[in-house]
Order: C-alpha cells, then sequence, then structure tokens
C-alpha cells in the first residue's frame, strides 16, 4: 500500500510474476479502499516511455532512495538484484527515467540465492537507509548501508536471527518482510510472508537494530572479499580475503540454483591477507561445467560474495 499521488488516499502498487508493476488508483476513500483498473508503472524518456521490467518476480517498494524529498521506486527481482528507478517528477506525479542497481562492494548487489524481496529504512540507527531482503531460501538478509544516506552502497551482509539463531524458514520459501510496530510497545517488528501462504510475526526487543533480535556480530568491516582473478577463469581461480581480526572462516562455492559445489576452506585465519583457490571441480574433484557461480565467505557470520565465470 502507499500514497502513490498525495491525494490522501492509499492506492495499492502491485509486483507481477513476468517483472512488471502495477499501480491501482484508490477512487473512494482512505478509510474504505475501492480502486481502479490499474496502470502499468513505466520508465523512459518522454514520449518513449515503456512498462517498468525486471525479468521476473517484481517485488516493489517506494522510498526516497536518493533523499531528494521525491519517493523513488524499488523493486527486487528473481534475478537477486535491486533495480532502482529515480522519480524525477513530483512527488505526486512520478516520473522514472531511467533504471540503476542497487551496488555492493563497486558491483551489483546480488541477494544469496535470489528473490530479492526488499524493505528499505534505517534498521541501525545511523541515520542512513539499510537494506532488508527476504530471498528464496527464506532467510532475512540483512546489508547496512556503509555509503550516505544520498548514496546508499553496501559491503556485505548479515543473516538476522531470533533467539539466537538465524531465521531459516522450511523448504524455498520465499520470504517477503514487512517492518513496523506491530504490537504499538514502540519497538521495530517484522512480518513475514512464504510460498507456504503463511505470515510470520518476529517481535523485536531492546537491541539496537531492533528485529527479531538482530545481532551484528562484528564491525561490518570485519572481513573483505577481494575480487577473484582472472574472471572469467580456466582452469583455476584466485579468491583474496582481508581479515581486520583472526576468525573463522568458510569460502564456498555455489551454482546460480543456489546449491553449494564445493567448500575450499573452513578453519580459522589469523588477521591479514589470505587467498583460497577454485580449480572448478566440486566436492567430489569432478570437474563442474562452464557457467555462472558465486563465491561465498563466512567470517564468522559477517558474509559477503563475489560471482566468477567459468569457461572451459
Amino acid at each position: 500500500m502507499v500514497y502513490a499521488n498525495n491525494d490522501g488516499l492509499k492506492d495499492l502498487l502491485v509486483g507481477l510474476a513476468d517483472g512488471r508493476v502495477k499501480l491501482y488508483l484508490n477512487v473512494n476513500t482512505d478509510e474504505n479502499p475501492l480502486f481502479n483498473s490499474g496502470g502499468f508503472v513505466q520508465v523512459g524518456e518522454p514520449g518513449l516511455k515503456g512498462d517498468i521490467d525486471v525479468g521476473s518476480r517484481a517485488a516493489p517498494t517506494v522510498v526516497d532512495w536518493n533523499s531528494d524529498g521525491k519517493r523513488d521506486l524499488v523493486v527486487g527481482a528473481l534475478d537477486g538484484k535491486l533495480h532502482i528507478f529515480l522519480n524525477e517528477g513530483a512527488d505526486s506525479s512520478w516520473d522514472f527515467r531511467g533504471e540503476q542497481l542497487a551496488i555492493e562492494n563497486a558491483g551489483d548487489l546480488l541477494v544469496p540465492t535470489a528473490r530479492l524481496s526488499p524493505h528499505v529504512m534505517d534498521l541501525d540507527e545511523d541515520a542512513k537507509k539499510d537494506l532488508l531482503s527476504g530471498n528464496t531460501e527464506g532467510q532475512l538478509v540483512f546489508y547496512s548501508n556503509v555509503g550516505s544516506d544520498e548514496v546508499p552502497t553496501f559491503s556485505g551482509y548479515t543473516l538476522v536471527e531470533a533467539d539466537g539463531v538465524p531465521i531459516n524458514l522450511p523448504s524455498l520459501a520465499r520470504s517477503r518482510p514487512f517492518v513496523c510496530d506491530w504490537s504499538g510497545d514502540g519497538r521495530l517488528d517484522v512480518l513475514i510472508g512464504s510460498s507456504d501462504g503463511l505470515v510470520r510475526l518476529y517481535q523485536g526487543t531492546d537491541s539496537p537494530i531492533g528485529i527479531a533480535e538482530e545481532r551484528l556480530p562484528r564491525p561490518l568491516f570485519a572481513a573483505t572479499l577481494l575480487d577473484p582473478c582472472p574472471n572469467p577463469f580456466n582452469p583455476d581461480v584466485k579468491i583474496p580475503f582481508v581479515l581486520f581480526e583472526t576468525c573463522r572462516v568458510r569460502v564456498s562455492i555455489y551454482d546460480i540454483s543456489g546449491r553449494q559445489v564445493a567448500v575450499l576452506g573452513d578453519r580459522s585465519f589469523t588477521e591479514g591477507v589470505h587467498q583460497a583457490t577454485w580449480d572448478g571441480a566440486d566436492g567430489k574433484g569432478q570437474r563442474v561445467s562452464s557457467g555462472v557461480y558465486f563465491v561465498l565467505l563466512d567470517a564468522g557470520g559477517y558474509y559477503s560474495q563475489k560471482k566468477v565465470v567459468l569457461l572451459r
């Protein structure tokens, strides 16, 4: 639900399976909404506009992304990316001219296991908007904004916990979060929709982030995953990473379906620069096929990932 045209009436914004976004305007009252037949939200220069299309499984939300006083449209998608459409019109009359993607470590942000479903707000009380997302696996993924409120950027993520355990809904739950003060106690709670049709409520505590007993395990730059090289690669790729404290590190390889292919290391590493190497084989030593794979770094609960391309 959004107030799309500043008429004081709540409207309905819907993401579609085909990747488009549709807006239904309220033609009745705010207390008893009735909607028109709707229209597809468009992007492009005047006279050249076409329907917004993020590919598949659009999950839209409205937020002032660049802090210019006008609400913008941000859309998650099956591709795991956050598609951003800045409003170049008025807050009461949206005008989207182009598309950009959210940035993580100088590349495109890509939520693990894909199906990004965003909720954008300041969650760690540093006066900068952050990103909370669901994913295919059913987890809740938190990206702290390490840029500015005007230019949000991200560097790795943490998994949101409930009672000390990362939220991970059963099966391929396709989690979709919404943050609000559900219980009216002044704390932020989170509602999560999922593919089983249920909506789960996680009530906030007095922790700084206020969501489902979220605990940031250490400063956000406890580790940095550097760019793999060469990329694309054949026969092997070097994967450098930097640790700012001694901690247990796991370096894993996943395919585009989210299936774990190999584990390159799972042990304690000291502070400093380290490197893992992947030779393009799975955990049984079998060579895998050409394609896109993802390197996931887990440094004591701090996560970061990079994309690599294997060419046979």
